[in-house]
Formats: C-alpha cells, sequence, structure tokens
C-alpha cells in the first residue's frame, strides 16, 4: 500500500479525523500493513498489548471467548488502548473474513507523540467518546434493571 493510500484511509479514522496533513504523513510512515485471512486470531484476551489496529477492510469481531462484544468494520479501529500502554488486552479479536489492517505499534508511536501532541489529544478524544459510550450503555442497563425488579 502506498504512503499516500495510508493517510487517506487515516484520515477517515474517527482517532486521526483532525489530524494535519504533516501528522497524518508521519502516522501513515510508521503504519505497517498487514494480511490475513478469515478466522485468524489477531490477539488474546490476557496478553499484553502493544499495538492498536485500523481495518481497511474486512471485519474484525472482538470476543471474550465465545461471547462476541463488537463486529468491527473498515474504517474502525481497535487495541488503541495498547497505544498508551501495555496492560493486559481486555478482549481477544479475530478476523470475521479476510482483512487488510494496518498495524501501528506503541514504541515507535511513542517517539513520534513525544514530539507531537495533537496525535494525543485525538486519541484521548475517542476515547473519551467511547468511555461516555459505555457509561451511558451501563445506566440505560441498570435502570432496565430497576424497572423490572422494581
Amino acid at each position: 500500500m502506498l504512503i499516500i493510500e495510508k493517510i487517506l484511509l487515516l484520515r477517515n479514522s474517527e482517532i486521526f479525523r483532525n489530524c494535519r496533513e504533516a501528522d497524518l504523513l508521519d502516522i501513515a510512515s510508521i503504519c505497517q500493513e498487514i494480511r490475513l485471512d478469515q478466522d485468524v486470531l489477531i490477539f488474546t484476551k490476557g496478553e499484553p498489548g502493544h499495538c492498536m489496529y485500523f481495518i481497511h477492510t474486512g471485519k474484525v469481531t472482538i470476543h471474550d471467548e465465545e461471547h462476541v462484544l463488537a463486529v468491527l468494520a473498515e474504517n474502525e479501529i481497535f487495541g488503541e488502548l495498547s497505544l498508551l500502554d501495555s496492560e493486559s488486552r481486555s478482549a481477544s479479536a479475530t478476523t470475521a473474513s479476510e482483512c487488510i489492517l494496518l498495524k501501528i505499534e506503541q514504541e515507535p508511536f511513542y517517539d513520534l507523540v513525544s514530539t507531537n501532541s495533537d496525535i494525543l489529544k485525538g486519541i484521548m478524544r475517542t476515547l473519551c467518546k467511547r468511555l461516555r459510550e459505555q457509561d451511558r450503555i451501563t445506566i440505560e442497563m441498570k435502570n432496565r434493571m430497576t424497572v423490572r425488579n422494581g
């Protein structure tokens, strides 16, 4: 994949949408293209995280053993917390179809954000949005349980 194609893909992602062109070029330069067949385990719950993935084509299932948490598709990201720390993965990821992924490793990313905080701000905005959505879902579930039990 050409660097310009990587830039265009990154620009479509929520996490990098507001980055400047020069920042996108820097990010694209550390992205590794990975092609995977269907039913390939990308990472396992509990293993240390060290990279984030961006889905160019195909679908990826995020799961805890057999319980499906999400099915992600083109332009979506997963594993983004691993760019910030190396804690254990909270779920597993498996390809649901043939996929082309862009992979961003933690160390090159750290080198990049050490001189450019705008990129880090984009990730923090995305994580905050996801946490707010998770809080909203948790509150809805608690309210439903209260109504059922009340």
